[in-house]
């Protein structure tokens, strides 16, 4: 499973990315909200399961590159729920698409009341499907102290304004 996330982020990409430079950004600035569900491979059960969860964020504009930050609440029935503050950067590609890297603080809350801090760094791809809709697919990796740690492919849905 953890092969083919990479391969699929990838092909993600190829296929939804056109090769030509782009020459605005500016649908890829300002506050957005989202919603996002995947599937998250976690040290805690040693398999896979089902997670969802919303972010805000805001981007800003540099010119040939787009920086923000995120924070989203993301939830699973099987780990519980985790917390995140994210950076991104990222570029522009082609006429439509972000490419963009992501590092933060993340906290995972098990139901069993146990709460374990951690960094998440990850990898995605952003597609305006028209100036205020986007959606969006990352691979992220969460380290938590006391030695667990797990990767989580999810894709996305979210609005600009």
């Amino acid at each position: 499973m953890k092969k083919m996330i990479p391969l699929a982020l990838a092909a993600a990409t190829l296929v939804a990315v056109p090769a030509q430079a782009q020459t605005s950004a500016a649908n890829f600035a300002g506050p957005r909200v989202g919603a996002v569900i995947g599937v998250a491979d976690d040290d805690l059960l040693g398999t896979d399961t089902f997670t969802y969860g919303a972010n805000v964020g805001y981007d800003y504009d540099l010119g040939n590159a787009i920086v923000g930050i995120t924070g989203e609440y993301q939830n699973s029935d099987d780990t519980g729920r985790d917390l995140a503050i994210v950076a991104r950067a990222g570029a522009p590609v082609g006429s439509k698409a972000l490419l963009y890297g992501l590092a933060g603080y993340s906290n995972l809350g098990t139901g069993t009341g146990t709460h374990l801090d951690g960094v998440r760094v990850g990898a995605g791809v952003e597609v305006a499907v028209s100036p205020n809709v986007f959606v969006n697919l990352e691979q992220r990796y969460s380290n938590y102290e006391a030695g667990v740690d797990g990767f989580q492919t999810v894709a996305g849905l979210g609005f600009r304004f």
